[in-house]
């Protein structure tokens, strides 16, 4: 040995055995949990998407069971009305005044109106009112007066909201300033 070289350089004692076989295999265990662990999660993520697709079809069967009991809660009450409406009818074949329909009529429509306003149903009030595009549709212009300008004149259709919110416009004829009448000159 050289003098300049350290006494340890060379010795091959000193370091631990390694071989290319010892790598490889760990390597491959290594490859081995990897793939394991792989296919777990892959498991993992079927089953979850297995769960969730039961979840929805679930969803979707108890919202389509609640529309129809919900249904089921709004035709109930109207079958009292169609009673009364049945008696309306059987006394209207045998009344002799027509005031007598008329007075069966009106008590239905009360009926009726009393049944829409207890589910949340309420006619827009429009007449002699300012023109609210929000609320009613302008179908028609009338010549007015200028008191009268920009105001509901009748309504051809009502209008109704639905808890507060509009679900039809009122149809309403509005008026308008008068045009000034020029006359031709020949």
């Amino acid at each position: 040995m050289d003098a300049t070289q350290p006494a340890s350089a060379g010795r091959l004692a000193d370091f631990p055995p390694t071989t290319a076989g010892n790598d490889v295999k760990l390597l491959q265990q290594s490859l081995e949990d990897q793939k394991a662990k792989a296919a777990d999660y892959y498991d993992q993520l079927l089953r979850l998407k297995a769960e969730f697709d039961n979840y929805r079809r679930r969803v979707e069967k108890e919202k389509s069971e609640a529309r129809a009991w919900g249904k089921q809660d709004v035709i109930m009450p109207l079958l009292s009305l169609v009673d009364v409406f049945e008696q309306a009818m059987a006394q209207a074949e045998k009344a002799t005044d027509a005031k007598q329909v008329a007075v069966g009529l009106e008590f239905l429509h009360k009926n009726f109106s009393g049944f829409l306003k207890s589910e949340g149903l309420a006619p827009i009030e429009t007449v002699g009112k300012p023109f609210d595009p929000h609320q009613a549709e302008a179908v028609e212009q009338v010549e007015v007066d200028d008191g009268q300008v920009g105001q509901v004149l009748s309504e051809l259709q009502k209008g109704y909201s639905f808890q507060g919110r509009v679900i039809r416009p009122a149809r309403v004829r509005v008026g308008v300033a008068k045009q000034p009448v020029t006359e031709e000159k020949d």
